[in-house]
């Protein structure tokens, strides 16, 4: 009947670990379809998947495109100048571009120029340029010098609208006149970055006023190249789906589209602005090409940060306008499913297999099979659904509705012994002791006898220091000192007993798990001096600062170990002859004056690793057998670079 009763519970227990699971997916997966605040958590690791692909993913073919940069080179003075330019310059420079199949100018024209008409019949000759506009906002009523009116098609109610309220609105600034109606085209080159200010998307590709629809740059250059119809265009784009020849490439709600990166920057070939205008760069360079003219020298050109990690996500506007036109012309832009709630209902049966996993599987079985369905089921959507199928998932979602339901469950799993283990002992031992204390809390769990080295240490003539000191000074001064000398004993995975105002107790072994205990009580100690020396020098320059003297005892044997005190607060400690013989050890170094003393215990277990000077016998206070004294030879650095010697 006990074991029934017991089996029932478990079952039960497991039942509802699976329910929570599903719950929690739920939540996750509802979360991510809700607008709110949480969008951010989600667009965190989209965001960073999104990027990690377009980073491991080898370079696309984008030779078809040229880039020519106003760069440092083009801006000396032996070559083109100081920037603005003349505006004959790149009349010289369209001269050269004969062959390309169309030239987009990202740049802007809004002031008149003297040379205007030159660079205007420049334009008309070539036959095949965009110009760039750029988008401002404006009060209602403003007079601008003048204005662009787009394609001259009336908008399709699916196009996003251009701002405007009743007191601002959105306008659309081209170059002057005379160089627009020589273009062949025009488009603005605004686009918006996401929340992290990374560029990944050309939002929106076409924008509405109350009576005309306005491409963008990038969709201007791939229109112009490919010969598409304006009002096919807006048509396509207002249903969601924009049509370029034989492809239909997918637009979301707001009708933006993902830019489908060729590389990182200078994947697109550059060349500099001054060769084209000197006629130096061969004209096959240009040939059938598509080429963009913009700045890229420091100081002009416009950062647009690019979906790559590290130094690669540094990207130019010039470039992603070139990216932007490249992805509409390839046909491969990608699908942005992150709303799909079929890949809603993918995250929520893997956040609930993975509960399932984690419940009744075997107790030391358990993490690695949920870590590992994760990765069976969860990674290679990431591949397969980019590589394969062109599609942006929800991997916030999939992530975390399968990554919570397994954390609690591991949480849940592991129990609350482990948990109080790790509450009481985090602070007082390293973090290799720790991480074993949790694996085996039953080592702690019970009184035992075991044969521990103890360390004790404190700080010679603390009284008057605190009485000379304002308490404030005393207690920083103190804390740092303190701070260091934890870090010592955490450094030979010792267990931090307690602080008693300026004096540590510590011990070695107390969790039996350590049969070199005093050589690392040793070398901690030697760890405390050099470190305390190091403090000595830092402080001799401060005013509020003293230098300080320490005494450290160190004593090896039998203890009773545990946990000690009442109901409300208990202490893992020590307690037996051996605790008060290493206390009163360390009271013997200011009677010897060395900082450092050891028992005869100890040092029967250092078989001699390390040089020792014999001091005689001393009686200790409550024992009533003397006990043989040692003290390092010569200083701690002595015995510091003895250490080192033994370990290489």
């Amino acid at each position: 009947m006990a074991n029934d009763m017991i089996g029932g519970m478990m079952r039960s227990r497991r039942t509802k670990g699976v329910q929570v699971a599903f719950v929690m997916a739920l939540l996750v997966v509802v979360g991510r379809f809700l607008p709110g605040p949480q969008q951010r958590v989600f667009a965190l690791i989209e965001n960073f998947a999104y990027d990690l692909y377009f980073d491991q993913r080898p370079a696309r073919d984008i030779s078809g495109f040229v880039i020519i940069a106003i760069d440092e080179e083009s801006l000396k003075p032996e070559h083109l100048g100081r920037f603005p330019w003349d505006r004959r310059v790149y009349s010289r420079i369209l001269a050269q571009l004969s062959g390309a199949k169309v030239v987009g100018m990202d740049l802007l024209f809004p002031e008149p120029s003297p040379d205007d008409g030159d660079l205007a019949a420049a334009l008309r000759k070539h036959g095949r340029t965009v110009l760039a506009c750029h988008k401002r906002r404006v009060a209602r009523g403003s007079e601008l010098p003048h204005t662009w009116h787009g394609y001259g098609q009336a908008p399709a109610p699916g196009l996003p609208r251009a701002f405007s309220n009743g007191q601002e609105t959105d306008e659309f600034v081209p170059p002057v006149p005379v160089l627009a109606h020589a273009a062949a085209g025009l488009g603005y080159v605004d686009i918006v970055a996401d929340s992290d200010g990374i560029y990944r998307r050309a939002m929106p590709l076409m924008l509405s006023t109350a009576d005309d629809v306005m491409p963008h740059f990038g969709l201007e250059i791939a229109r112009l190249t490919m010969g598409l119809d304006p009002a096919q265009l807006a048509h396509s784009a207002a249903t969601g789906s924009l049509a370029v020849k034989s492809a239909s490439l997918p637009l979301d709600l707001n009708r933006e589209m993902l830019i489908n990166y060729a590389g990182p920057a200078h994947t697109v070939k550059y060349v500099p602005a001054w060769r084209v205008a000197a006629g130096q760069e061969p004209a096959e360079t240009f040939r059938d090409k598509i080429v963009l003219i913009g700045p890229t020298a420091a100081g002009l050109y416009d950062v647009r940060p690019a979906p790559f990690t590290g130094a690669n996500h540094f990207f130019l506007g010039v470039e992603t306008n070139a990216n932007i036109a490249h992805t509409l012309m390839s046909g491969e832009a990608l699908r942005n499913n992150t709303r799909d709630v079929t890949w809603g209902l993918y995250a929520l049966v893997l956040g609930t297999l993975v509960g399932w996993t984690i419940w009744y599987s075997g107790e030391k079985r358990a993490p690695w099979l949920g870590v590992g369905l994760v990765a069976v089921l969860a990674l290679p959507v990431f591949i397969i659904a980019v590589t394969l199928l062109n599609q942006v998932v929800p991997y916030g979602a999939i992530l975390l509705g399968a990554v919570i339901p397994m954390a609690w469950g591991l949480y849940e799993r592991l129990g609350s012994e482990k948990r109080q283990v790790t509450r009481q002992f985090e602070t007082y031992v390293s973090r290799d002791v720790l991480r074993e204390l949790g694996n085996s809390p039953e080592l702690v769990q019970q009184g035992q006898r075991r044969e521990v080295t103890l360390l004790f240490s404190d700080v010679r003539g603390s009284t008057a220091i605190a009485e000379k000191l304002p308490p404030d000074v005393w207690i920083a001064q103190l804390n740092e000192y303190l701070s260091e000398m934890s870090d010592a004993i955490f450094a030979y995975d010792g267990y931090l007993d307690k602080f008693m105002g300026d004096g540590i107790m510590a011990m070695w072994n107390a969790f039996g798990n350590q049969p070199d205990h005093a050589e690392l009580a040793i070398k901690s100690a030697v760890q405390m001096l050099e470190r305390l020396k190091r403090l000595n020098a830092d402080w001799e320059g401060q005013e509020d600062r003293v230098p300080l003297q320490i005494g450290i005892g160190l004593h090896t044997g039998a203890a009773i170990i545990g946990n000690v005190g009442s109901f409300r607060r208990a202490q893992y400690t020590a307690i037996g002859d051996s605790v008060n013989s290493a206390s009163r050890i360390e009271a013997l170094t200011k009677e010897f004056k060395a900082p450092l003393l050891l028992s005869e215990t100890t040092v029967a277990l250092l078989e001699g690793k390390v040089k020792l000077v014999e001091l005689g016998e001393a009686e200790l206070k409550g024992r009533v057998e003397p006990i043989r004294i040692y003290k390092p030879e010569g200083y701690a650095g002595d015995v510091k670079g003895h250490f080192q010697q033994k370990e290489k």
